[in-house]
């Protein structure tokens, strides 16, 4: 379907304004249905006024709300999730938005009830220390924003790897959501971590968060970090955020 017809240039007061308007709700119309279907925050669309009455400036200020909204959301592939889980925290974030996060330590499932993006951080379970010389290498980290359907999404959590020496010690084992998986990371594998030793910060959660890297870093990550000095792993996180409004 083409976008429709949008109106010309009018004088004020034409003949043509309340034809405008009908260009104008079809044009809406077509914006809603084919970028913002399943937005549930999407404005109401505005009726078709009689001239004069006072439904017009109602028209006019729906019309206002639903560009401003197209404005601030630019694109219909940008409606975030709505998830039925309690949220671990929220917080507002510079941009005045308030932001719920759900982070698991175990495995459990996130619950999408209306299909959206979601912005995730898995991090897998840190190797364990090899030979308590070398450092297990700290979880493999994914991130980013995805697609997830309406649906439960199994979460899994990356058991952390065990010191040992030689062939006893053990991987650190992958974190996933959904569909999406980190991958693993082996004992004595430090320098193949996303640092050299140093945790990554993510701020999903609105502070600071540091992970992978190694255990014995200063200051130490709170999950995925590699074993050193003859030290188990750390277990992965998996952490989801969405925007409440």
């Amino acid at each position: 379907m083409p976008f429709p017809d949008l109106p010309p240039d009018r004088i004020p007061g034409s003949p043509g304004h309340l034809n405008d308007h009908q260009l104008i709700d079809q044009a809406l119309d077509y914006i809603q249905q084919s970028g913002y279907r399943d937005d549930p925050n999407f404005p109401p669309l505005p009726d078709v006024p009689v001239l004069g009455q006072s439904g017009h400036v109602t028209a006019h200020d729906r019309i206002l709300a639903v560009l401003e909204y197209v404005k601030g959301n630019p694109s219909g592939a940008f409606v975030w999730a709505t998830v039925s889980n309690t949220p671990t925290g929220t917080y507002t974030g510079d941009d005045g938005h308030t932001y719920a996060y759900y982070l698991f330590q175990s495995d459990g499932t996130l619950t999408v009830t209306t299909a959206g993006l979601l912005e995730v951080l898995l991090v897998g379970g840190g190797g364990g220390d090899l030979n308590g010389v070398i450092s297990g290498g700290g979880g493999r980290i994914s991130t980013g924003l995805h697609s997830f359907p309406a649906d439960g999404h199994p979460v899994t959590i990356g058991k952390p790897g065990l010191s040992g020496t030689n062939h006893s010690a053990t991987v650190g084992g992958a974190s996933g959501i959904g569909e999406l998986l980190t991958g693993v990371q082996g004992p004595g594998d430090g320098s193949a971590g996303v640092t050299i030793g140093k945790p990554y910060t993510s701020n999903i959660t609105g502070a600071p968060l540091l992970i992978s890297g190694r255990v014995d870093a200063e200051p130490a990550p709170t999950y995925g970090g590699g074993g050193a000095g003859s030290t188990n792993g750390q277990p992965g996180v998996v952490i989801a955020k969405t925007r409440l409004n």
